[in-house]
């Protein structure tokens, strides 16, 4: 599955909310590296580095994202009572 990243974003615009954080939105990115992935494989994204998915041959896609959080922006919403997990950082 081709996957970019790098490149510029056209008409970047900043995008704010409890849950995502600082992050942005735009038109189409403009250049980039784009490299295959596939089931396994780990991709390290650099803060304020534009990506996308170029293309998806299928009807179904699972993955898995991890913000940092070191400004700590992000909204916590704790845990219920008696669930045994904290809502810390």
């Amino acid at each position: 599955m081709p996957f970019v990243t790098g490149g510029t974003l056209e008409n970047e615009r900043e995008v704010t909310g409890p849950a995502v954080g600082p992050s942005s939105t735009g038109g189409k990115l403009v250049g980039g590296q784009s490299r295959t992935i596939g089931p396994g494989d780990v991709v390290i994204i650099p803060p304020n580095t534009p990506h996308w998915f170029s293309e998806i041959a299928t009807d179904q896609i699972v993955y898995l994202v991890v913000r940092v959080d070191p400004h700590k922006v992000l909204a916590l919403t704790p845990a219920p009572a008696g669930s045994g997990q904290s809502g810390g950082r």
